[in-house]
């Protein structure tokens, strides 16, 4: 933050509070208060955490020893359906496919050190724009991607 990011703002002249937190932009007490409350720890590392996780267009890889993460993001989508699933499960393919095109959330867990080239499309986001319509290829199928 000091060596870099302050830095280039004060190099380039560019406004700049005092108090230069990247945290109080990206989140609120109350949306922290509400992680806490979905069992996200409250140190500041578990927020910082929570805060990118939320704020990212990307989809987000959590190495989680403690299963800290994988609580929160279990309790803060329970009323989303989440689909929890392993690419050992041999529907795993199934199981994504329907969560494209219903608008449920899918976590991944345990994953080892590669992962199967069919779901490629999905982690890489490669949507393609159809007019209005969105879709993702998987495999040999064509999926229309939920909004």
């Amino acid at each position: 933050m000091q060596n870099n990011f302050i830095k280039f703002f004060k190099d380039n002249q560019l406004p700049l509070s005092p108090a230069c937190d990247p945290l109080a932009i990206l989140c609120d007490e109350a949306t922290v208060a509400q992680w806490n409350n979905e069992k996200l720890p409250s140190d500041r590392v578990s927020t910082e955490n929570g805060a990118i996780l939320t704020n990212s267009d990307r989809y987000s890889l959590i190495i989680d020893p403690q299963l800290q993460g994988i609580t929160w993001l279990k309790e803060r989508e329970k009323n989303s359906n989440l689909n929890v699933t392993r690419l050992t499960n041999p529907n795993v393919v199934k199981v994504l496919e329907r969560c494209i095109e219903a608008g449920n959330p899918v976590m991944i867990e345990n994953l080892e050190n590669s992962i199967d080239a069919v779901i490629q499309p999905v982690y890489a986001r490669a949507v393609i724009k159809r007019g209005k319509n969105k879709y993702i290829k998987m495999g040999d199928k064509e999926l229309s991607l939920h909004p």
